[in-house]
């Protein structure tokens, strides 16, 4: 089931890991080493720590997800960027059905021009990628994406995709979850969680 974050306060950290599980095998004689990759593997990781919280009202929200949780049973979306990552109404969808992989035909994105950096994030189908390179839109604000890592559910003609505010859907990463509370009733929260989408 999917619960909502508490808003207020927002994280004062979120350390974002990607595990892109692979092989390497390295040749006796040679020395070469040879990597595969599980394209369709990766998962991102993620520690949120949130400040110090004065006083147990100000914290009853976050100790009520925590339990609301269930362990690792329950998911929730962390929002993968600090403020509006593109500016203006856009309406930014899946350009052709069966798509796949390392990269994604949209349309939806308005005018022509530059919209979003390498670097920066969308989320499509609940899955978290990476922009692989610029966004450039075309007179007809079409543009295909590189994205990483590897499309997991390969999405309809049509789907809505996130730009503005891009999250990945996490959950848990250990069943044992809580809080610290110290003398004047200062709260600790922060929690370990991984894709779950």
């Amino acid at each position: 089931m999917l619960i909502a974050m508490p808003s207020a306060p927002i994280a004062a950290k979120v350390d974002w890991r990607i595990d892109q599980p692979g092989q390497a095998n390295r040749g006796e004689w040679t020395g070469k080493r040879r990597v595969t990759l599980l394209s369709a593997a990766p998962r991102w990781f993620a520690k949120v720590t949130l400040p110090p919280i004065i006083g147990e009202a100000q914290v009853l929200d976050w100790r009520a997800f925590v339990v609301d949780c269930d362990g690792i049973a329950n998911s929730f979306r962390v929002i993968a960027c600090e403020r509006e990552q593109i500016a203006g109404a856009i309406n930014v969808r899946v350009r052709g059905a069966g798509q796949g992989g390392h990269s994604l035909a949209t349309s939806g994105w308005g005018a022509a021009g530059l919209k979003l950096k390498r670097g920066q994030f969308i989320t499509l189908g609940e899955q978290l990628l990476m922009l692989n390179a610029p966004v450039v839109a075309d007179a007809n604000g079409q543009a295909t994406l590189s994205i990483k890592p590897y499309i997991r559910v390969v999405p309809t003609d049509g789907a809505a995709i996130e730009v503005n505010r891009p999250y990945a859907v996490m959950a848990m990463s250990d069943p044992k979850n809580g809080w610290d509370v110290g003398i004047g009733q200062n709260y600790g929260v922060a929690f370990d969680c991984e894709e779950a989408f």
